[in-house]
């Protein structure tokens, strides 16, 4: 098992997208950061670090791509079959791919969450301007947001197991946060509250701490119902690779 783990994330580390997604990320996330902590108007009564830090929450999104790509780039490209001729056991090559999912999930939330903490609360707090976080708080929303993170990465794994082809893969789990999520949300009444609070965007953003009051679950919920999610995409995509041929 820690050979194929070595594998898996010997693969990732060898393909320019990976680099590209993760330097992506956190050029993004510190570029945001630092514009927004520098010249946004806060009230002293708000909760503008907990406001700032969902900028941490293109991580999550980030790593649902690399998640995707993670396996579908073998069924690409034709590398799954001298990966399967290396290790025959399905599974045991989804459960490889799956932990070094989960591990480059976790160091790119911790991360992003921790950097961009550091410098909301940096700069927030040379202008004289409070955070309305205690360090606790900071602590739980970094620690939650990398949670998110690795979590989504296994969402992403799920997917892209379940559908093989990469670019329909990652169109559909983009499409699903950025645009079926929110037209579900809009829906009048109790149907519309529940997407946006169990949804897969509002429990990222719950288990993180930078979802808005009216649609925060508490983070325990939060992450089990994240890792609900992603148990039955892995599951079920590790059953359709086991039961399809490779080259269909």
């Amino acid at each position: 098992m820690t050979r194929l783990l070595s594998s898996e994330l010997l693969k990732l580390r060898t393909t320019r997208t990976f680099y590209a997604l993760m330097g992506g990320a956190v050029a993004l996330i510190v570029i945001i950061a630092v514009l927004g902590a520098a010249l946004g108007t806060f009230k002293n009564t708000g909760t503008p670090g907990r406001d700032l830090l969902a900028v941490a929450g293109l991580a999550p999104l980030f790593a649902l791509v690399i998640g995707v790509i993670g396996v579908t780039t073998e069924f690409r490209h034709g590398t799954i079959t001298p990966s399967l001729l290396v290790e025959p056991v399905r599974t045991w090559l989804m459960a490889a791919k799956l932990a070094a999912q989960l591990l480059v999930g976790l160091v790119l939330g911790l991360f992003c969450y921790g950097v961009c903490a550091g410098i909301v609360a940096g700069v927030l707090s040379s202008r004289g301007i409070a955070t309305g976080m205690s360090t606790s708080d900071w602590i739980g929303a970094v620690i939650g947001g990398a949670v998110a993170t690795m979590l989504y990465a296994a969402f992403g794994l799920g997917v892209g197991a379940l559908l093989r082809n990469q670019t329909g893969a990652i169109v559909v789990v983009l499409a699903w946060v950025f645009v079926i999520e929110n037209l579900l949300g809009i829906i009048p009444g109790g149907f519309g509250d529940g997407i946006k609070k169990y949804g897969l965007s509002g429990v990222g953003h719950s288990l993180a701490r930078t979802a808005s009051d009216s649609t925060r679950i508490g983070q325990l919920p939060a992450g089990l119902l994240l890792l609900g999610y992603a148990l039955v995409l892995v599951i079920g995509g590790t059953i359709v690779v086991c039961k399809r041929d490779v080259s269909s």
